[in-house]
């Protein structure tokens, strides 16, 4: 799924051999500045959502995932200086509104700090670009060298990346590049309990009280 992709951040096969120099000589190869021009300081997403990040590292990020089991889980790896990656997340920010996907949950992975480190100025650009683009649901911006993270989380390299767990925390879809978002509201939707019936349910067999 999702043929194009963004922002290369290292080779899983080969991530013990890539320094976090050559890492980042890489991305900046294949991505250019945000195309968005960040919110101002303290502004709030579409429909006055408010923006909420915080800095992680692997055990967090774990943590956060393990603690979110019991529904469809999409988590999206981005940057703000990854172009592709800044472009979806109106779209992100927008799939997560909808009552179709209500009941699953949503969760973004910053990689900004690998650039601008684990400071105020990493913090201020991602809650800005995620203002910009109405994102309401939770950010983690990770706070770690990039080896344990892919081998962690089984990454595959290039950003975005979007990952779908099921609410036993077990990978079901992902997409590399900008993720499908007609394939992503199938997917969660397909894994969440149906509370009513549908046009495709049989109807109710009738009881015999003779």
């Amino acid at each position: 799924m999702g043929q194009r992709t963004g922002a290369a951040i290292g080779d899983r096969r080969g991530a013990a051999a890539f320094t976090l120099g050559l890492a980042l000589g890489l991305t900046f190869a294949a991505c250019d500045a945000p195309s968005r021009a960040p919110a101002s300081a303290g502004a709030r997403g579409a429909g006055g959502v408010e923006t909420r990040v915080e800095f992680a590292d692997l055990d967090r990020i774990h943590a956060t995932l393990k603690g979110l089991r019991g529904r469809p889980l999409f988590v999206n790896f981005w940057a703000t200086w990854c172009v592709p990656c800044v472009d979806e997340l109106p779209d992100l920010a927008s799939l997560a509104r909808e009552d179709a996907v209500a009941g699953g949950g949503f969760l973004g992975i910053s990689l900004d700090a690998w650039v601008t480190g684990n400071g105020a100025e990493t913090e201020d650009k991602v809650r800005h670009a995620l203002a910009a683009a109405g994102v309401g649901y939770p950010n983690l911006i990770y706070r770690g060298d990039q080896d344990p993270l892919i081998e962690g989380l089984d990454l595959p390299g290039p950003i975005p990346y979007s990952v779908l767990y099921d609410g036993q925390g077990k990978r079901v879809a992902s997409w590399t590049g900008p993720a499908a978002i007609e394939e992503v509201r199938r997917a969660i939707a397909a894994g969440l309990p149906r509370t009513r019936p549908t046009a495709a349910d049989p109807p109710p067999a009738a009881s015999d009280h003779r």
